[in-house]
């Protein structure tokens, strides 16, 4: 077997990290190293410094002055907010996709639709499945936001959306939910294909809802472990 390299050992790294974060298994409230994440992962620190910067960025974890390295998840009263912020902002953009996206756009957005219903269908429930859904999601957002092509629209929106808060939504819809949201998806790239931005807005409207929705729902089991829990080093 060939050894990993640095690249790929970076991007085990971020995986496992981020893993661990969005199941709530690094504790939220007491300081992490490099070198005691590099112990739990069995991977060197270099890597692990990669994995942190990509995270800090993405704002799942969090320098402190003078305290140190922080995972960070919003707790309810930041989830409510960043789903009202969404409401507003995301539905404003998708509007603005009907009005101005070029012809590639709406091609692009349609294709994504299609894929992500036929990820919404594969008939299992795994870690992988939830990545690839995950990775079409962020993909279809980012494509209305881009056909908005308002620098200004772009910055508020990416400043705004919670990636880990995304992912976290995705864990726990249910087969069915998985479903319906595609629906969304190929509802809002038909209303931004038809140039319709008062429905397109009003269909992103609904797949927001429908999102917060899942989130206001009991939280599962392995987004809440019990007191005193420890990592296990596995993500």
């Amino acid at each position: 077997m060939q050894p990993e390299t640095l690249e790929n050992a970076s991007r085990r790294a971020y995986r496992e990290l981020r893993q661990a974060i969005l199941e709530r298994r690094l504790p939220a409230d007491r300081k992490l190293t490099e070198l005691g994440l590099a112990k739990r992962l069995g991977i060197s620190r270099t890597p692990i410094r990669e994995a942190i910067k990509r995270l800090l960025l993405e704002g799942m974890m969090q320098r402190r002055k003078g305290q140190g390295l922080f995972c960070v998840l919003p707790d309810a009263g930041e989830v409510r907010e960043i789903f009202d912020l969404r409401l507003r902002l995301e539905s404003y953009a998708a509007a603005k996709a009907a009005e101005r996206a070029t012809q590639d756009q709406i091609e692009m957005l349609v294709t994504s639709a299609r894929r992500m219903t036929e990820l919404a269908h594969v008939d299992e429930d795994s870690e992988g499945l939830i990545a690839r859904i995950d990775r079409e999601n962020a993909l279809f957002h980012s494509l209305i936001v881009e056909a908005t092509h308002s620098q200004r629209l772009i910055h508020l929106i990416r400043a705004t959306v919670d990636i880990s808060l995304v992912t976290r939504t995705f864990r726990r819809f249910t087969p069915d939910q998985r479903r319906r949201s595609a629906q969304h998806h190929t509802e809002i790239a038909a209303a931004i294909a038809a140039r319709k931005p008062l429905w397109a807005e009003r269909m992103m409207q609904v797949h927001i809802l429908s999102a917060e929705d899942t989130m206001d729902q009991p939280p599962l089991a392995e987004d809440w472990p019990t007191a005193g829990s420890e990592p296990t080093g596995k993500a």
